[in-house]
């Protein structure tokens, strides 16, 4: 059997969530029953990688529609530094292999406080389940390469889902399709955009990735995913803060990747986009803005709910990391980083490494 790429669970992702959108009542229940057994105030989402970045992604959506404030925190942070939760608090764990050391650390330090130990999950028979009190499926299904895709976009969508579940505002299911169909046609534009683009992404050796809102959760992902793939220096930066120092290092070597929310703030982010190419040509731009329709550089959406800008957005972050990685041969990492991980190792021994490279 062929192995499994980055690409195939990208192209895999849009399916796999409109199936949890026409089954979200099963999907979230068990969570939701959790919720429901008395008023929570607020949520806390302890979470590291791909998946802090993915629950960065819904927080906008979940503060929209939910009546309790929404906590990000890293599970590192929570076991040593920050872990002063209240009754009325309901803390989820996130650990899509479920084998993540610091985040059976994270339910171990809940179980101390005496507090319900929830862990959210791609892999429900992982560790975690001798661990957690309540172990949840979001609905990932089977994703067998480290650098993690449907994955990100499975968690963000179970998220909004259970929000919508939670709130019973059941008219945001027509939007949330709407993002997973442009989903959809984001991965071919974005096959399109790569190509047309492809002498100034083959030879990126800076990166920032800049977005606010729910796009600030995208610009994390895209500062991650290029940094563990293409392996070069990668920052995300909110967009008003890229502009209050980091922008001061630019030079026409830089490489600028812009997540435009398509809201209220759209304006600012043009500007920005604009004052950027001022000094590099190498600054690219996802949005909704039909000003920018005849520009190369920026790849033009439909235009969706800015709290579900990152439902559509995710496969140009993931296609540009992976199709960049595999033709320059970087996906490869130091042979080195053997080393590093058989001394500070992010997975339990029972965690299978699927990584491409490996």
């Amino acid at each position: 059997m062929e192995k499994y790429t980055m690409l195939d669970y990208i192209k895999e992702a849009p399916e796999v969530a409109l199936n949890n959108v026409e089954h979200y009542q099963e999907l979230v229940k068990p969570l939701l029953d959790i919720a429901n057994e008395k008023e929570y105030k607020r949520i806390w989402l302890v979470a590291s990688g791909s998946s802090n970045n993915a629950c960065h992604c819904a927080r906008a959506f979940m503060k929209k529609v939910l009546p309790m404030d929404v906590k990000i925190i890293t599970p590192y942070t929570f076991t040593y530094y920050e872990h002063d939760i209240n009754e009325d608090d309901l803390v989820l764990v996130v650990t899509q292999s479920g084998y993540s050391t610091n985040a059976i650390e994270a339910i171990k330090k809940i179980n101390e406080l005496n507090h319900l130990s929830i862990c959210l999950t791609g892999n429900v028979n992982s560790d975690v389940k001798d661990y957690a009190d309540v172990v949840i499926d979001y609905g990932v299904q089977e994703e067998l390469v480290g650098y993690v895709t449907k994955g990100v976009t499975c968690l963000c969508l179970f998220l909004v889902l259970f929000s919508i579940a939670q709130s019973k505002q059941t008219d945001y299911l027509d939007e949330v399709k709407k993002a997973i169909q442009v989903n959809q046609k984001t991965i071919d534009k974005t096959m399109k955009f790569i190509e047309h683009n492809y002498k100034e992404l083959t030879s990126m050796n800076w990166v920032y990735s800049i977005g606010a809102g729910s796009n600030y959760g995208t610009a994390l992902e895209s500062a991650l995913k290029m940094g563990e793939t293409i392996h070069i220096p990668s920052a995300p930066y909110e967009i008003e803060e890229y502009i209050h120092g980091p922008n001061l290092q630019l030079t026409p070597q830089y490489n600028v990747f812009i997540y435009d929310g398509n809201d209220q703030a759209s304006n600012r982010v043009a500007q920005v986009y604009l004052a950027t190419k001022q000094v590099t040509n190498r600054v690219f731009m996802v949005s909704a803005n039909t000003n920018f329709k005849d520009d190369d550089h920026v790849l033009l959406v439909d235009k969706v709910l800015p709290e579900l800008c990152p439902i559509a957005y995710l496969p140009f972050v993931q296609l540009v990391s992976y199709i960049i990685s595999r033709d320059t041969n970087r996906i490869k990492q130091h042979p080195l980083l053997k080393k590093f991980k058989k001394i500070a190792a992010a997975k339990s021994d029972n965690f299978v490494n699927y990584d491409e490279d490996e």
